[in-house]
């Protein structure tokens, strides 16, 4: 069996972000990234996709799974995820925000760290939370949410998102600022509990990881998982 799973922008055009001093020209244009994750492994898995922090990140950040199989994936089939490098602003009822928790974005905006990268998330009395309209702002090249007084304590979280779906995320709070630098580095990773879009990770605990790295002018990669529960990662010959 074999599963692709597109995650292209449908909607209005995306703004492009522009590509920094040695990023894959792959990571800036129109044609998606694809990645097959196929199980030739002894048991069924979940297989996922998630993206690690920034160095800079700061320790209340979490990286969520980005991608996630809808079911196991027995042994000889596969899967595959398809996007593109467009950003996004998200948030999310979540209540405390620790791992084992499902960040359920909804209401995002679109976001650019050479562009509109700065946004205010409230929680209006009237019209209920959200995230404002997003403006340019200082620091270019970093993507930022303010909160406003109207944010209760452990209530929401807030984060951020790649071609629509939700890849970091932290809690809000009253009056807090958060600023994210996106530097994209893909892992793929496999597990036998429950993993779905949007569950929060403790990426330091994933055991059955690797990282899948696009080298330049490849959009196509193929993650093997072998019969010693290690993945092979490689240029897709087959897309």
């Amino acid at each position: 069996m074999s599963l692709v799973v597109s995650y292209l922008p449908t909607a209005q055009p995306r703004a492009k972000t522009t590509p920094k001093p040695g990023t894959p020209k792959a990571a800036a244009d129109d044609v998606p990234f694809q990645l097959r994750m196929v199980n030739q492994s002894a048991q069924p898995w979940v297989f996922y996709v998630y993206q690690s922090l920034p160095p800079a990140a700061s320790a209340d950040w979490f990286s969520l799974a980005w991608f996630a199989s809808p079911f196991k994936i027995q042994v000889g089939n596969q899967i595959a995820f398809r996007w593109q490098v467009t950003y996004d602003f998200v948030w999310s009822a979540s209540g405390k925000l620790i791992p084992g928790v499902t960040f359920d974005a909804g209401g995002g905006q679109p976001a650019d760290p050479d562009g509109n990268n700065n946004t205010t998330f409230s929680d209006d009395p009237d019209s209920g939370p959200g995230l404002s309209a997003p403006q340019p702002g200082d620091p270019s090249g970093t993507l930022l949410i303010k909160d406003a007084r109207t944010v209760p304590n452990n209530t929401f979280s807030v984060g951020i998102g790649m071609s629509g779906t939700g890849t970091h995320a932290v809690q809000a709070g009253t009056n807090l600022t958060h600023a994210f630098t996106p530097t994209p580095t893909y892992f793929v990773a496999a597990g036998s509990g429950l993993i779905q879009l949007g569950t929060v990770l403790s990426i330091e605990t994933i055991t059955q990881s690797a990282e899948a790295r696009f080298p330049p002018a490849v959009k196509n990669l193929i993650a093997t998982l072998g019969q010693d529960n290690t993945w092979t990662v490689a240029p897709d010959p087959n897309p």
